[in-house]
């Protein structure tokens, strides 16, 4: 069976086409990496560079590392690489890779909170006893503590620090756990760390066995759907921005086709003029909806004044009637509001909350309505809800005799 690795089982989860396209179809595109995956490969360059040399008893300057950094960026650098966020030029990214290695040595020097065991080490992960499901990755960096203690270290770029949750079933590192685990037999405890460099900050948790069983568990399970998948459907989201499939993807190829016409051809495509005159039809049918929307209130109120007027419950037509029906509904304070919370804690202290599914408006408004409850009961509520009344509207056919 193929050995998976987190990032292609991630790939799968984020869109089943792109996976296709990566790993099945092998699809080679003209497009280059995005500047937020060059940001991240060089700044972990640099790192594993300083890790490197203090094992050599190289101890670099923060100017030193700087000067790595820069030079690494240079070599690589190219007009291809996709910056999506087209407010920022490279020089912008550049600097954020400066900060994060600033910050990161700032913190750290001399960095001697612990020994350096490998380095972008590529480890094999079994999932199973038969070794039918494997994966494997690559450990950014993995120490040994003053306690005993292993640690995995995991170098984050990201531009958003995640929350908790994701700390707790993030399940990369959860993963290499495991890998270490099994390759060091002298390992009693293990850490998981995350480095978020955009934000000077180091999250550690770490990993049951019974949490680690389990997530073999699910892994087996996401590799057994991927293995099975057929259709490989796309999934559209935000993320599309950053693909490099998009000028093969059908979510996406019409446009790149559009984008090598000049724009006379451009406007020309009948796709195109399809598109615009749907929107076109679109656009009006939502005004008709909306006019005929305030035609039929307009009517609405004026059926119901010459109902009032006349002192009739139903008004007839030459074919239809419109019966006129007085309607009472219960009006609870809106969500999020201090009178809001009042309510539901008193629905809590006489021992209603369960009833109501946690403040189901429909249902408390049926209780009151139909005063499922005793008096008493209902007497409590009226501090926060409010009768409404109003008249609704039944349009039907006359019959004929």
């Amino acid at each position: 069976m193929t050995v998976y690795s987190h990032s292609r089982l991630s790939c799968f989860e984020q869109c089943p086409l792109k996976y296709k396209y990566a790993y099945i179809d092998m699809v080679e595109t003209e497009v280059e990496e995005n500047i937020e995956a060059f940001l991240g490969s060089k700044v972990h360059e640099t790192l594993e560079h300083l890790y490197e040399d203090l094992r050599y008893q190289k101890l670099n300057s923060l100017e030193e590392l700087l000067e790595y950094f820069h030079k690494q960026w240079d070599e690589h650098w190219t007009d291809e690489i996709v910056i999506v966020k087209q407010q920022y030029g490279p020089e912008n990214y550049l600097k954020m890779g400066e900060k994060f290695i600033k910050d990161y040595y700032k913190r750290y020097c001399p960095f001697n909170q612990g020994k350096t065991i490998a380095l972008e080490e590529r480890i094999l992960i079994n999932l199973d006893e038969g070794g039918n499901y494997k994966l494997q990755g690559y450990i950014d960096r993995l120490t040994e503590a003053a306690d005993g203690c292993y640690e995995i270290h995991d170098y984050k770029t990201n531009s958003r620090l995640p929350l908790v949750d994701y700390i707790s079933n993030d399940r990369q590192l959860a993963l290499y756990m495991i890998g270490v685990k099994s390759n060091y037999p002298d390992v009693e405890r293990i850490r998981l760390i995350w480095h978020f460099l955009a934000f000077d900050k180091e999250i550690d948790s770490t990993r049951t066995d019974e949490e680690l069983d389990e997530l073999k568990k699910e892994t087996i399970k996401l590799i057994d759907r991927i293995e099975s998948e057929e259709r490989f459907e796309a999934c559209p989201s935000y993320l599309c921005e950053w693909c490099e499939f998009k000028p093969v993807c059908k979510q996406w190829s019409h446009l790149y086709v559009l984008r090598e016409k000049p724009e006379n051809e451009y406007l020309d495509d009948s796709g195109v003029k399809l598109v615009d005159r749907y929107a076109e039809l679109k656009e009006k049918q939502k005004q008709v909806t909306l006019d005929l929307y305030a035609e039929l209130e307009k009517l609405e109120e004026a059926i119901i004044a010459f109902s009032e007027k006349e002192g009739v419950d139903v008004v007839f037509g030459s074919k239809n009637k419109v019966r006129i029906k007085d309607s009472e509904q219960s009006k609870f304070p809106s969500k999020h509001s201090e009178e809001r919370q009042r309510l539901e804690q008193k629905l809590k202290e006489i021992g209603k909350w369960e009833e109501v599914m946690q403040l189901d408006t429909a249902t408390l408004n049926k209780i009151i309505q139909e005063k499922q409850w005793d008096s008493t009961l209902l007497d409590v509520l009226s501090e926060y809800v409010k009768l409404e009344r109003s008249k609704r509207l039944y349009l039907s056919k006359i019959k004929e005799n």
